[in-house]
């Protein structure tokens, strides 16, 4: 997917959530979402201002400032931007009141334009979490909030459904970036733990790779004959984002037959999955 057809695929979800929410009834919004702290209302209030936050960060980045603004910092650890998300959200969503539809299609349609008027794609703009990034990295970080969050919402309390198709396919190339927003370390490990991914229809993966953690630590290679997995997991595209992303966990995964999951003669399969998702967990 090039950078046009992400930057038209970010227009569309935007104009997929206005569109559901407005034609929802008014206290929909204060329905559940699968954020277990957040109701659909705060969800939508958080994307919104996510755009703002873009826009105002490529600003800065096109005028040559990749560092935080003034009275920021980046964000060290997981846990503080879930911290931040919990306070800052809610006190959006609050002082938006009545008007946070209009502001949420306000905000996308001001990304649209200045989007849609970019030149340089590699400029360094700043993210809470990750430091300086390349404006289209931004963009990729959008779409993973979009896709996501637009499942939070019409999942409901219910946890169920299916992930935009065209949102999934633009996801997972970049979900990479999400071990490094979402990792929490733990002791280091007297041996590292492999996990390889196999993902897609088999014959014709659309991802494979291994993530190998040593507990205060991980690193992601390409898959090697020269090393032996402790795990291997199958599932299609849409399973492993969902897992990765800690809306279905993994074992819950694996007992529906949602992902299958190869092993090591010496590893406890429900333990290693166990620990992936207490090492990735979500936001």
């Amino acid at each position: 997917m090039d950078i046009a057809q992400k930057v038209a695929l970010v227009k569309r979800l935007a104009d997929d959530i206005h569109g559901r929410l407005s034609a929802a009834p008014p206290e929909s919004l204060s329905g559940p979402s699968a954020c277990s702290e957040w109701d659909v209302g705060t969800v939508a209030a958080h994307l919104a201002g996510g755009a703002i936050r873009q826009r105002d960060a490529m600003i800065r980045g096109r005028e040559g400032h990749s560092g935080p603004p003034p009275g920021e910092e980046t964000l060290s650890s997981a846990d503080q931007v879930q911290q931040s998300n919990a306070t800052s959200n809610v006190q959006t969503r609050n002082e938006w009141g009545d008007a946070l539809l209009d502001n949420f299609q306000q905000a996308y349609d001001e990304l649209d334009d200045f989007l849609n008027g970019w030149e340089d794609w590699s400029i360094g703009c700043w993210h809470r979490r990750r430091g300086a990034i390349s404006a289209e990295s931004y963009v990729d970080l959008r779409i993973q909030e979009l896709v996501i969050h637009d499942w939070d919402m019409r999942s409901g309390g219910a946890g169920t459904g299916e992930l935009d198709p065209d949102g999934a396919v633009a996801l997972l190339p970049a979900s990479e970036m999400w071990y490094q927003l979402c990792f929490r370390p733990s002791a280091p490990l007297s041996v590292p733990v492999a996990y390889r991914f196999e993902i897609g229809d088999p014959g014709n993966l659309s991802l494979q790779h291994d993530v190998v953690v040593t507990g205060d630590g991980y690193e992601i290679t390409e898959c090697s004959s020269d090393r032996s997995p402790d795990l291997t997991v199958r599932a299609d595209a849409g399973t492993y984002l969902l897992c990765l992303y800690n809306r279905v966990d993994w074992n819950v995964a694996k007992r529906s037959g949602r992902l299958s999951v190869s092993q090591a003669p010496d590893t406890i399969a429900h333990v290693a999955l166990r620990n992936l998702g207490r090492w990735f967990g979500g936001l």
